[in-house]
């Protein structure tokens, strides 16, 4: 059976820029499988990267069949009307157009190689993508991590524990995620391998 393929259009950054201003943009990945699906938007000014970036692979916005949201901020959601005909899949719901197909409890399976499941604590929607490559497991999670090393930085509360809307249910969901997934492409920065020496 052939597995799918993780691409990151774009690893994703925050910075401080001073008391309470950061600049962001949430990561952008694309998986070919049987579907193809993006994993987050960025913000608005990432139009034309998304557009360029699919052309290198001989793809089209109507190519697109799913798009997955991991959470519902804006610098991850800003360039949604470039895919009107594809399913979205955000929270609990699977819509396309203005029909909501399915609300899903547990894991929504979109191919044999990709599903999602509810990850909670950024905030109480948040979700991740589970996707089976070559290479092991890869989970694109939005901003349950926010980049490698996000746990080192805990003490200094610049990293994800400033926008947990759940701190202890974050942890949580991050402990499982890291005991599943060999690698992580985290909200806020590039993919990472999994160092299963560490327990989170």
């Amino acid at each position: 059976m052939q597995k799918a393929k993780v691409i990151v259009l774009k690893p994703g950054y925050a910075r401080w820029e001073g008391y309470a201003s950061q600049r962001a943009c949430g990561s952008i990945t694309l998986l070919l499988s049987h579907k193809r699906c993006l994993v987050d938007l960025g913000i608005p000014q990432d139009k034309d990267l998304i557009l360029s970036s699919l052309q290198k692979h001989a793809l089209k916005p109507k190519d697109i069949d799913v798009v997955v949201l991991t959470h519902s901020d804006v610098d991850h959601i800003g360039n949604m009307n470039l895919f009107p005909d594809a399913v979205f899949i955000g929270g609990s719901d699977v819509i396309q157009g203005d029909l909501f197909r399915e609300f899903f409890k547990e894991k929504y399976v979109i191919d044999e190689n990709i599903s999602v499941i509810h990850t909670p604590g950024h905030d109480n929607r948040s979700i991740s993508v589970l996707v089976r490559t070559d290479k092991g497991v890869v989970a694109c999670t939005g901003d349950l991590f926010e980049r490698e090393n996000d746990w080192l930085d805990s003490e200094k509360a610049e990293t994800w524990e400033v926008w947990s809307q759940n701190k202890e249910l974050q942890m949580k969901s991050r402990s499982m995620i890291w005991q599943i997934a060999d690698y992580i492409v985290p909200g806020h920065g590039d993919i990472f391998k999994v160092d299963k020496k560490i327990e989170l």
